[in-house]
């Protein structure tokens, strides 16, 4: 009998704690699955709706143009009107649709699948990541996940190092990412085949663009006795209550990307 109930006891825990593994797998997969329905939205509504307004700002300034070459006073005054208007409303729609992709992103999961997949690039390769960053506004996020895969692809090509570190943390002001690796018999500046062209020039000129369009500041190179990529943002653009950051640093950042 003490046998039995122990052996109830036994499987009352393990059923308790596959009870609570089940509803954790569940409250994520509803997460994921809600943040992906938020950027999905965001982008149907920057494709359709930013799309025709745009076209009908084209329409009313070409319109607008010819108002004025005509002299037709009133026509102009009205279109002057309507393309205020339309401009509001671009501003709006590209707020919300920034706001839901901020709020679509998912933060922890890209930096960890980042990091994760050139983790498993190389057998003997390993990379440890140290991230007290909770959350940051979409762009930043793919800003600095490009940045950890370029900077990691960089370390399995031009160098022997069999591991390296990805730091990011939230300070008041700012948010920093570090990647370090340390430096072996194989010289960090030279490709792994001499008889390809070298790289990493390439690779730190897209850091740096990419660092730049977000008003950032990034320093790559020999750190202590290894090699650092050292970037940092600035959080002042992303918190002014008076202004709509997003667009124009989006704008630059689609440029380098």
């Amino acid at each position: 009998m003490l046998s039995l109930k122990d052996a109830i006891r036994t499987t009352r825990r393990r059923n308790a704690t596959q009870i609570d593994s089940l509803r954790e797998q569940q409250e994520e997969s509803t997460r994921v699955a809600t943040l992906r329905e938020r950027t999905r939205i965001a982008r149907e509504i920057h494709d359709n709706v930013g799309h025709l307004l745009t076209r009908a700002l084209m329409q009313t300034q070409a319109a607008s143009a010819v108002a004025n070459a005509t002299g037709d006073d009133t026509a102009t005054k009205q279109l002057a009107g309507i393309n205020a208007s339309l401009n509001e409303a671009m501003t709006m729609v590209r707020r919300s649709v920034h706001d839901l992709e901020d709020d679509g992103t998912d933060f922890e999961a890209q930096i960890a699948d980042a990091v994760h997949v050139m983790d498993s690039a190389r057998p003997d390769f390993s990379v440890t990541l140290d991230c007290d960053i909770e959350n940051t506004p979409a762009p930043v996020v793919r800003c600095l996940t490009a940045i950890i895969r370029e900077s990691l692809t960089n370390v399995i090509r031009h160098s022997d190092s069999s591991s390296a570190s990805v730091s990011l943390h939230d300070y008041p002001a700012f948010w920093q990412l570090a990647v370090f690796n340390k430096t072996t018999t194989k010289p960090l500046n030279q490709p792994t085949n001499p008889s390809s062209p070298d790289l990493r020039g390439m690779g730190l000129a897209d850091i740096e663009q990419r660092v730049h369009a977000l008003g950032g500041t990034s320093l790559c190179g020999p750190y202590r006795d290894g090699w650092r990529v050292f970037v940092s943002l600035p959080k002042a653009p992303w918190t002014k209550a008076d202004t709509n950051p997003n667009t124009n640093i989006n704008t630059k950042e689609e440029e380098t990307a």
